[in-house]
């Protein structure tokens, strides 16, 4: 005999909750990607890198230390979903903004006694830092890493070590490698143990470093370049600090955090509401959460990707656990209650989430790009082993994105760190002198034929020695013809 009245009803609001919460998710996907929105950045060349099929020393000229891809494991699979299902360049899109974003904001459910509690921390965030849901839309493998940080959190904050079993010591581990093959930053991997060790959680501090070691060996041993990948890495962070540059000039993620007030209100208010709440509140300094968050706070002063990257993630899971603990206190796992609080944290979530605000979903619409399909271009591309000067890396993501399969390379691509030393003081040089049209000449003497110089402003440059055609924003030169420079690469 089956129930059918209230009682029946009643029992199934867990279970609507968690529906609610998932389709909500799935929405907010569908929302975002509807606007036609492009990421900026990193984005487009892992799109585009597919369709280039070949290494990116081949791409942009780099310094010979740099030998294996970045983040190989997330461009093998968009290479995987291009030629095997036939994915182009704006399903690739689509797919790694969907997927990161599902994969971040549904993982941590599986630690959640209520979905919700998630989701809420995340609208916590979201309205003290609105400019947290451009990061989380980036669609760069950075997210996975995110997603696997909030999940060892989540998986080890309770674990003391001592009955740790070897099921989860091999996850663990395989959750490294899989950070470490998709994402490349194998060595800031050391903020998590080194958490536990602050917290005095020594055993699972232990455990955590063993599976990291594991971990980075075996997404290292998956590019098949384990020692260059692994040198790789470290290189490229090493040669940005070593250049000694002031804030400004430093690409975002590696500039330092102004501090972050609106996301260290977030935690003080949970605090004190905590407190008022519960007066054996544990102590924060034996959280490794906690410790996380400090770690990275302090660290974001030097760079604001330990802030954005690590800090951010930790905080949100501090405040989950928060309203995992204390929404049973607030309703009752079958009450309608629950159910009237889920809505009114996953409304305003999808709202907030999927406005358009400041246009950051739709800016990417009014783009123009330099298109090798530009028949008033023709002659003003580089040919074929020419090199495309420029000085600025995001000429190389918009213009890498529409044309994968040219012939030519760009002298500057994710990282400036990685050019020539010569063609980085040029670079520096260019930056210094906040774009003198004198400041280019060094490279227009290395320029061949078949090389090009790009300039962004709405003039054209005063470079009498380059022919110039504009396209949008952008001026193309070139050499006279009959001209040639005795530069080579």
């Amino acid at each position: 005999m089956t129930n059918n009245g209230p009682a029946g009803l009643q029992r199934c609001i867990p279970l609507a909750c968690w529906v609610a919460v998932l389709l909500t998710t799935l929405l907010v996907c569908l929302k975002i990607i509807s606007y036609g929105y492009l990421p900026e950045g990193d984005a487009r060349r892992h799109a585009a890198k597919p369709f280039a099929n070949k290494p990116y020393s081949q791409i942009v000229v780099v310094r010979p230390e740099y030998v294996v891809d970045h983040s190989p494991g997330w461009e093998w699979l968009l290479g995987v979903l291009h030629r095997d299902l036939g994915f182009g360049e704006d399903g690739l899109i689509s797919f790694s903004i969907a997927s990161l974003l599902i994969w971040f904001f549904c993982l941590p459910l599986l630690w959640m006694r209520r979905p919700e509690a998630w989701l809420a921390a995340i609208l916590a965030l979201l309205v003290a830092v609105p400019e947290l849901m451009s990061r989380l839309t980036q669609a760069r493998p950075f997210l996975l890493t995110d997603g696997l940080l909030i999940a060892f959190l989540l998986a080890w904050s309770k674990d003391d070590g001592k009955n740790t079993r070897w099921p989860k010591l091999l996850l663990t581990s395989a959750g490294f490698a899989l950070s470490v093959w998709m994402h490349g930053a194998w060595y800031l991997w050391v903020l998590l143990p080194a958490a536990f060790f602050m917290a005095q959680r020594w055993r699972a501090g232990v455990w955590l470093t063993a599976c990291w070691a594991a971990g980075t060996l075996a997404g290292a041993l998956l590019t098949g370049k384990p020692v260059a990948f692994l040198y790789g890495a470290v290189f490229m962070a090493a040669s940005v600090y070593q250049e000694h540059l002031p804030n400004w000039m430093l690409v975002g993620e590696f500039q330092s955090s102004a501090g972050e007030f609106g996301s260290l209100l977030v935690l003080v208010l949970v605090w004190l509401w905590r407190r008022t709440q519960n007066r054996t509140f544990p102590s924060l300094f034996i959280q490794p959460v906690f410790w996380m968050i400090a770690i990275s706070w302090l660290l974001g002063f030097f760079a604001d990707r330990f802030w954005t990257d690590w800090g951010m993630p930790a905080l949100l899971v501090w405040v989950a656990l928060q309203f995992d603990d204390a929404m049973p206190d607030v309703s009752a796992d079958d009450s309608h209650k629950r159910l009237m609080i889920c809505g009114l944290i996953l409304l305003p979530l999808y709202l907030s989430s999927t406005s358009d605000l400041g246009r950051r979903y739709t800016k990417s619409l009014e783009e123009t790009f330099v298109s090798a399909g530009d028949p008033d271009l023709k002659g003003w591309l580089p040919e074929k082993d020419g090199i495309f000067y420029a000085d600025n890396m995001q000429f190389f993501y918009d213009t890498f994105y529409k044309n994968p399969e040219a012939e030519w390379r760009y002298i500057v691509g994710f990282e400036p760190a990685l050019m020539p030393p010569d063609d980085l003081k040029i670079y520096r040089a260019i930056h210094r002198n906040k774009g003198a049209d004198e400041s280019y000449e060094p490279w227009i003497k290395k320029m061949r034929p078949e090389d090009r110089l790009t300039v962004n402003r709405t003039f054209q440059p005063n470079l009498p020695s380059l022919e110039w055609k504009r396209s949008g924003d952008v001026w193309i030169g070139r050499l006279p013809r009959g001209g040639a420079g005795k530069g080579k690469h």
